[in-house]
Order: C-alpha cells, then structure tokens, then sequence
C-alpha cells in the first residue's frame, strides 16, 4: 500500500486539511495516531499525533504481540492492524481502538520461515508476506482480523539455485503497485520477482522476464505513482548503497529509469513517498539518516534534495509519512526511539520536530 494525494494546492490547502482532522478529534480520539512494534519488548506502542507540530504523546504500550515483532500495516480503513512476528513465524491482528489503542484479535496465523516483510493490496483484500528463511511468499486473504491462505500459497520467488550461482533467493522486501503486480526483492540473488496477483482467488503467477537485476542485497521497496501519473518501482539496494529505479509498465513489466540506480546513504533499507507524490525518502540504516530526493514527475529519475540527508537516531529500520503528508517517522532500533520530521510542503525537505523514546527496539511504524 501506499499513501497518495494529487498536486500542491498550496499551504492553506493543507492547513485546512489537518486543521479539519483536528476538529475532529477529542481527548478519546486523537487526530492521528501511530503505532510501532517494539522486538525487545514485543509490544506495539500507541502515540497520539499532534497534527500542527508533529509532536508525539504516548497513548498505550498494551498490545502484546509475538517474538520479534517487525513490520505492522493497517486496512485501508484504519480500523484493523496487522503485525508481522519474525521470530515466531506468524501474523498478529488486532482491532484499532477509538482511542488510538490496540485489542488483539484471537489467536495467529502462521507464515513461512523467518517472514521479514509483507505488503497489503490498495482494497485491502490481500496481504503478501515475504519469507525469508523458507525462500516463498505467503498470500492471506482478509476479512477484518481474519487472514486465510489463499489457494496454492506460499508461492516461490527468485530463481532455483544451481551449483553455478548457489545462493538462495532470500526474498527481503515485497510491495503492491496499484495495479495489483506484486514486486519480491531477493535479497541473496540481487533480483526482483514480479507476480500479477489474482483479484478474486488472490493467487500469484509469475510474469514473463522475471526477475530483473538490481544493485546488491535489495531489501527496501516501494511501488508509487508520480504526480504525472507514471508508475515507478523503487529499490532499496543495502549492499550497494544506492535506489534502483524502474517504470512499472501496464503488463506489470519492468524499464529500467535513465541514470538508475541513484546514490543514496550507507544501507538503504525502507522507502516512503509524500501524498503529493513529488518526493521520495530513504532510510539509510548504517548512516543513521533519511536521504530525500525529488522525483522527476514524467520519468521517475531522482535528484537529491538540498540538504540531501537528514540525522536520525541510532540504526533507522522503517520510515512512515503521514496521509496529510507533512510529517514523517523513523524507527530507531539502535537507539530505542523514534524521529519525527515535518515535511516543508513546496521544497519537501525534512526538518527535525522530535525524537521520543520507545519501547526496546522500536521495528515497525504505521499511521492513521
């Protein structure tokens, strides 16, 4: 999934926009919310979201999940959360409380081995799991806080290993362009799988010319859509220190952006865009810092901002943009906290707002 809203209507639009999310809460129901899993204590966090500042308050740090929980998406509603248990091979659900806290929903499904990302189709009707350990992809089918395997899963990803090139597929990163193709980063094979995904049975074919090279050790991913309408493929390359680049043609096929792949900091692991669709950030794990690039409109190219990085805390895992678009969030697994930055709306570059401590070993943000 990802969050996307059309133009700069200019800076009153968006004031009146998080003025009127504003009036609409109370003490019992915050304006926005986020949530981030915690692995050292596992635990998902609740912060209320002060939309005129950015600044976070604490709401609950109750809901109980797995062992090492990482990843969390909500549904398109914001009603339901989903929270990805590395260590435990599972998925929990839960309910989002009118307060910002989570209820747990009974019980939890079971992935493959080692699951390291997932992703949700725009509808909502499809969540897909990246399994590292089991080298597979995992397709749910969901119904609120129900999740069922569809058909045929988990499906392969990556090429079968031969004792010339024997490394294993190792899928890391996965993503959903809003055209229903599914994008799997193999971290071990430097590849990227794409599957058309099934809108009624949820299953996944492999389409003709996968995979496609990228840089070193893909992990990081992010199907978007640029102001002008083009769909793009970002790839965080951890290795390589950089972002690949691809148009994502209407049969979910890959052409490779002129200049691709672009520089970014040391590690890039996860990427996020704004709502207006004019901006790109990166977190670059093992330079402690969030790269920004402006996207080229008609290619998708990328150009750095100035400044081109902003400082994080210790080891940045995951990166979320609020849907009003004028703050983001970083967790810092090193550092056990989180870094808030408002987004300047015309330039979109990143000013530091607050960092606030978490739970032990903060690995997964989502927002509402």
């Amino acid at each position: 999934m990802s969050i996307r809203w059309r133009g700069i209507t200019g800076i009153v639009t968006l004031a009146a926009f998080a003025v009127a999310l504003m009036s609409c809460g109370s003490s019992s129901r915050p304006a926005g919310v986020l949530f981030v899993t915690t692995q050292g204590s596992t635990l998902v966090n609740s912060f209320g979201i002060n939309l005129k500042s950015g600044v976070l308050s604490q709401i609950s740090t109750g809901a109980g999940t797995e062992s090492a929980p990482g990843p969390i998406l909500l549904d398109p509603t914001g009603d339901f959360a989903f929270v990805l248990n590395t260590g435990s091979n599972s998925i929990s659900t839960y309910t989002v409380n009118s307060n910002g806290s989570l209820s747990a929903a009974s019980g939890s499904v079971t992935t493959g081995t080692l699951p390291i990302a997932m992703a949700m189709d725009s509808a909502g009707h499809f969540l897909v799991v990246a399994n590292q350990g089991s080298n597979n992809v995992s397709v749910f089918s969901i119904s609120s806080t129900s999740l069922t395997p569809v058909s045929g899963s988990p499906f392969a990803t990556g090429e079968p290993p031969t004792p010339v090139s024997p490394d294993l597929p190792a899928p890391a990163g996965v993503t959903i362009s809003s055209d229903n193709f599914v994008y799997v980063a193999n971290q071990g094979q430097d590849t990227v799988s794409v599957f058309s995904i099934d809108p009624t049975t949820g299953k996944l074919t492999e389409i003709a010319g996968s995979p496609y090279n990228v840089g070193t050790s893909p992990t990081g991913m992010l199907a978007t859509i640029t102001a002008n309408s083009v769909q793009v493929l970002y790839v965080g390359n951890e290795g390589s220190n950089n972002v690949s680049a691809f148009v994502i043609n209407s049969d979910g096929t890959l052409t490779a952006v002129t200049n691709s792949p672009f520089s970014a900091g040391l590690g890039p692991v996860a990427i996020a865009s704004e709502p207006t669709h004019n901006f790109l950030y990166v977190v670059d794990a093992n330079s402690n810092e969030v790269s920004a690039f402006r996207m080229n409109t008609g290619s998708g190219a990328l150009t750095a901002l100035n400044p081109a990085t902003v400082s994080t805390g210790a080891r940045p895992v995951s990166i979320a943009v609020h849907p009003d678009g004028l703050f983001l969030y970083t967790a810092n697994v090193g550092s056990d906290n989180l870094s808030a930055f408002s987004i300047t709306v015309q330039s979109g570059v990143l000013v530091a707002v607050q960092t606030v401590a978490t739970s032990s070993r903060p690995a997964g943000i989502a927002l509402k």
